[in-house]
């Protein structure tokens, strides 16, 4: 396992009986940083009412904290996505002197924001926090994110660690290991984690790397049965409407493509967690050496490749400098790499590549500066697309620029491959490194370029930018319009505001102050210009279905044909 060491060999062990722990942690003398201990106790699930609980135990050594100190957190939203801040059931800490009063503090009501436990005297020795984390299947009220919410499936649980385990407010590193305790999930049950099968130990670092790890146990089914030298591997829960083992034979394949052509010393582990999602399906979020990906009863598992392509790329180029650099890289690659891998071909290529191009250049708020998207992630979906689509169409105008100017000698993957050796050296990699690179391959247009695009400007590539395979043309494509103000849909209670007269939304029948719910992702419905959406609308006391096509007038959009003559070979490049 990369990244973990032996944990038990650099603690003092004793049984407690009285903590009902099996183990109390001490500090080794040789190891500076305390330890601290994950353990889950998965309860039985109730499979028909998709009930569910996961009892928690997190230890943590050597704590010290004055009183009134802010101790243990937890984010109560995340990425639109509700925790288990507001459930959490039986929360109770004590250190060596007995039980720790806990008093709670809340940030700003925000997109993203947390919850923190307020010590109520002063803290020694060990901390032994306790608590009952709820699973409750019920959709998500505040409608789509991604899929990190703990969730019953197959009698297990999957989730991720942002979403139910709380932290010390700390930044100090820790010895951190995971350890599981199945015995309430019935013979077969097997847990796993980014971090690897089962019980496992992680060399010293930050806590927080706990909330972007995965977590899944239950009675799992794996592709590959065993895990391989390739550090592969995929686990799922219930049973698919399509049989998940094809898809997840194709996936390692890429993922061992994609470790050589990002200069992968060795194939670092990477795994695959297969979930139900009733709002998002398709979607995925990528974490620790894994990601997330999502399905519903109507899931094609051929349209799922691209997410799963999509979240493998943020491996090697995830990158703090912006979502137009990490969202709209692994927006260019994700077809690009399966075709150059041979798994995938041209004209499946090209439809991903129109269907980013459509979404894009039909976006009314396609114009939109960098600097408004993150304010206005979650409240519009023509917003919350754009670092994705207009991302990938800068990268591929600079792969055209850079292609140009050394004859062909070089492309946009080298300045990627760049950055991704910088961050590996520990070098800085910055924006303005980016630019600095990209000056270098393009000479003074690349300040301009850039700053075009961060200012909201059109990015068109030639032509020719995406390989002699493909030329450019336009064609009629309707704008995604939902008919009535976006930031209805945001919240809880989600009321019809703003509703436009002559829309489709409208002419099918919804008015202002209706009570709407959804169940399809935004998204997905934007991407689809034939793609209908169902709202289920409360008025005076009753409740019933609308359908409408959520599209506006038609506009030229650029595309991208297939040139005759070129034999599929000369297309990857």
């Amino acid at each position: 396992m990369v990244g973990a060491r032996s944990f038990i060999g650099n603690l003092s062990i004793c049984l407690s009986a009285s903590l009902g722990l099996g183990v109390q942690l001490a500090l080794s003398a040789t190891s500076p940083a305390p330890a601290l201990l994950l353990r889950l106790q998965p309860g039985p699930m109730d499979i028909q009412r998709g009930l569910g609980y996961v009892d928690v135990t997190l230890t943590v050594a050597g704590a010290d904290a004055p009183a009134g100190a802010a101790l243990l957190t937890l984010p109560i939203v995340v990425a639109n996505t509700e925790t288990i801040a507001d459930t959490i059931e039986n929360l109770q800490a004590r250190d060596d002197l007995g039980i720790v009063p806990l008093t709670s503090r809340d940030d700003p009501e925000a997109l993203s924001y947390s919850r923190h436990w307020i010590a109520g005297r002063a803290v020694k020795g060990d901390l032994i926090v306790r608590y009952r984390a709820p699973i409750d299947d019920t959709p998500p009220p505040r409608g789509s994110g991604p899929p990190l919410s703990l969730r019953t499936e197959g009698g297990g649980f999957s989730g991720a660690g942002n979403n139910f385990v709380l932290l010390p407010e700390t930044k100090q590193p820790y010895r951190i290991a995971i350890r599981w305790d199945l015995a309430a999930l019935g013979k077969g049950a097997t847990a796993t984690s980014s971090y690897g099968d089962g019980d496992v130990e992680i060399e010293d670092g930050p806590a927080e790397r706990l909330s972007s790890t995965a977590f899944m146990a239950g009675p799992m089914q794996r592709e590959p049965v065993e895990s391989g030298s390739d550090g592969f591997s995929s686990a799922w829960l219930g049973t698919p409407p399509f049989d998940p083992h094809p898809l997840m034979v194709w996936t390692r394949q890429l993922h061992a493509w994609m470790s050589q052509f990002f200069r992968d010393s060795s194939i670092p582990p990477y795994r695959v967690f297969l979930r139900f999602n009733p709002i998002n399906a398709g979607g995925g979020v990528a974490l620790t050496h894994s990601f997330l990906v999502t399905y519903n009863q109507t899931t094609d598992p051929n349209n799922i490749k691209e997410t799963l392509a999509h979240e493998m790329v943020h491996t090697w180029t995830s990158s703090k400098i912006g979502q137009w650099y990490s969202e709209g890289n692994a927006v260019y690659y994700e077809h690009l790499l399966p075709l150059r891998a041979g798994l995938i071909g041209p004209e499946t290529y090209l439809t991903g590549l129109n269907t980013t191009a459509a979404r894009y250049y039909a976006n009314i708020l396609n114009t939109a500066p960098n600097d408004q998207i993150a304010t206005r992630f979650w409240e519009d979906s023509r917003i919350r697309v754009l670092p994705y689509d207009r991302g990938a169409m800068y990268f591929a105008v600079l792969n055209g620029r850079i292609r140009k100017a050394s004859h062909g000698k070089r492309s946009i993957d080298d300045l990627v491959n760049e950055m991704i050796r910088r961050t590996r050296l520990g070098q800085p990699a910055t924006e303005e490194i980016w630019i600095e690179l990209l000056t270098k391959e393009i000479g003074s247009d690349a300040k301009a370029i850039h700053a075009s695009m961060l200012a909201g400007g059109l990015m068109l590539p030639e032509s020719g930018d995406f390989g002699p395979c493909f030329s450019r043309t336009t064609t009629k494509i309707r704008r995604f319009d939902l008919g009535f103000d976006p930031k209805s849909l945001v919240g809880h209670v989600k009321t019809i505001r703003g509703a436009e007269p002559d829309s489709q939304a409208v002419k099918a029948g919804l008015r202002d102050g209706d009570i709407v719910t959804y169940a399809v992702a935004l998204d997905l419905v934007q991407s689809n210009p034939t793609q209908t959406l169902t709202l289920q609308v409360s008025r005076d006391g009753k409740t019933f279905p609308l359908t409408y096509l959520p599209r506006g007038e038609a506009v030229d959009v650029w595309q991208w044909a297939r040139v005759r003559g070129i034999p599929d070979a000369a297309c990857i490049r």
